[in-house]
């Protein structure tokens, strides 16, 4: 397949992904109830004093013994259960089982449910690109229409990239049948940095995006864009 010609650049317009971005703010309240505990101070006991002369102190009796009271005998203590070792803990001679870790989840393709490539060559700005694909092969249009799908796709889903190039060819190559144009390997930049990028593009009879899916990858190393020619400007 030969790879994107001078329709790359037309494609890439300014403003064709920015007329695209749509914006949704989520604002959260969080509500905090405090409980205030009252402390009400203790009232203190007032004692009541009478004063007496000397004449009225006489000679004050003891008081007689009081009777002894028959001893009562402390309850008896209960006896604890002995405690019975649990029958699904390990045993102290087996070692414990390690935790297993849950499985990842594996990662899934974002499927569009809004199609922008056809309301993107719609714009005037965008003549240029519509008069460039009707120069192209039946093959390489669908390549390009895919590319600018997938650069609308991308900055739509997540508004801090700005794809400004795809290369559906990339790390691998593509396949391309009547119903769709699926690359595994493929690779999209974003203020100067490249990341991988998986896409199946589906096509209807009319020669227009009819379904689009595809999922972002990791950020690729500079050290091996020149191996997949990834070029760091236009």
């Amino acid at each position: 397949m030969q790879r994107p010609g001078p329709a790359v650049r037309v494609l890439r317009e300014p403003g064709l992904a920015v007329a695209l971005c749509l914006h949704l703010a989520l604002l959260g309240a969080l509500l905090a109830v405090r409980a205030f505990s009252g402390f009400v101070p203790m009232s203190e006991a007032s004692i009541e004093v009478e004063l007496v002369g000397p004449e009225a102190l006489t000679s004050v009796s003891p008081p007689p013994p009081a009777a002894a009271q028959t001893a009562t005998p402390p309850p008896a203590a209960e006896i604890a259960p002995i405690p019975q070792p649990d029958p699904s803990a390990p045993r102290p001679d087996q070692p414990a089982l390690p935790l297993v870790p849950p499985p990842a989840e594996p990662q899934t393709m974002i499927t569009a449910h809004t199609l922008h490539s056809e309301s993107v060559l719609a714009n005037p700005r965008s003549r240029g690109a519509r008069e460039a694909l009707k120069t192209l092969e039946a093959a390489e249009r669908i390549e390009q229409l895919c590319n600018l799908e997938a650069m609308s796709q991308i900055h739509a889903w997540k508004a801090e990239f700005e794809p400004d190039r795809v290369v559906a060819y990339a790390m691998s190559s593509t396949k391309l049948t009547k119903a769709a144009l699926e690359a595994e390997g493929a690779a999209f930049r974003s203020r100067k940095q490249w990341y991988g990028l998986r896409f199946r593009c589906e096509m209807a009879a009319s020669g227009k995006v009819a379904g689009f899916q595809f999922r972002v990858g990791e950020a690729i190393p500079r050290n091996e864009w020149a191996a997949h020619d990834l070029p760091p400007e236009h």
